[in-house]
C-alpha cells in the first residue's frame, strides 16, 4: 500500500489508476493505526507490492492486479482513507480465492469528501477528475453563507484562503470552488457595497494538472 501524507497525491494515483484499468474496488476510513496489518493483508491477498513488470505479466495471462493507497481525511485528524483497486479480471477469479470474497464496487470511487466523475472541461472535452461530494459542498456553502450574511470580513477571508489552500484544485474541484466563490463575491458586493470582497478571486484559483511524480509532496 502506498501511504500519502497529503491527499492531493493520493488523489492523483487513484485517478491514474483508474483509467488505467484498475475501475474495481473497496474503500473505508480507518485508524492510522491499523494500516500496518491491512498492508499485510492486502500484500498477501492481492499482491498490492507487486512490481509493476509483475503485475504486467498477470494481466497478460488473465489475471487479476490490486493496487492500494491511503490518504488523510479533511476535517477528520487521525483517520484515514483506504483504497484497494482491482482490474475487472478480480470478478472472474476462482470461488475459493481472496478476490472474490470481496464486495467490489464498479461506481466511480469517492474519497474523503471527494468522488469521482467524469465531466466536460473547459476546452470541451471530457475527462475523468474529482468533484466536491454535493453534501460536502452544500455544508461548505451555508457556512460561508453564514459568514457573509454576519459581515465577518477577516473570518471570511481566513477560511475562503483556507478552502483555496487544503482542498485538491483537480479540475472538478476548482469549477466547483469558482461558482461557489463567484456567488458568495456576488452576495457580499450586495449585502456590503461600501466594502470589497475580502475572499480569494475567483478567476485566479490554483490548478493541479496532469499527472505528476507521484512523490507525496504537497501540489
Amino acid at each position: 500500500m502506498k501511504n500519502y501524507p497529503d491527499i492531493t497525491p493520493a488523489m492523483r494515483a487513484i485517478l491514474m489508476m483508474y483509467n488505467k484499468g484498475y475501475t474495481h474496488h473497496i474503500s473505508f476510513k480507518t485508524s492510522q493505526e491499523k494500516l500496518p496489518k491491512l498492508e499485510e493483508k492486502w500484500a498477501i491477498d492481492f499482491g498490492t507490492k507487486l512490481p509493476a513488470h509483475t503485475r504486467f505479466a498477470r494481466k497478460q495471462r488473465g489475471h487479476a492486479n490490486a493496487v492500494a493507497y491511503s490518504g488523510p481525511v479533511l476535517s477528520e485528524p487521525g483517520m484515514v482513507q483506504v483504497i484497494l483497486m482491482a482490474t475487472e479480471e478480480a470478478l472472474k477469479m476462482p470461488p475459493s480465492s481472496p478476490w472474490r470474497r470481496e464486495k467490489w464496487l464498479s461506481r466511480y470511487p469517492e474519497f474523503s469528501k471527494f468522488v469521482m466523475v467524469e465531466e466536460q472541461r473547459e476546452r470541451g472535452d471530457r475527462a475523468m477528475t474529482w468533484r466536491i461530494q454535493n453534501r460536502d459542498l452544500e455544508e461548505l456553502r451555508k457556512y460561508l453563507v453564514g459568514l457573509v450574511s454576519a459581515g465577518d470580513s477577516p473570518e471570511l477571508k481566513r477560511q475562503a484562503e483556507q478552502i483555496v489552500r487544503i482542498y485538491p484544485m483537480f479540475g472538478g474541484v476548482r469549477r466547483q470552488l469558482r461558482r461557489m466563490l463567484r456567488e458568495m463575491a456576488r452576495l457580499w458586493n450586495h449585502h456590503h457595497k461600501d466594502s470589497p470582497w475580502p475572499g480569494p478571486d475567483p478567476e485566479s484559483l490554483p490548478m493541479s494538472v496532469g499527472f505528476k511524480k507521484l512523490d507525496g509532496k504537497k501540489v
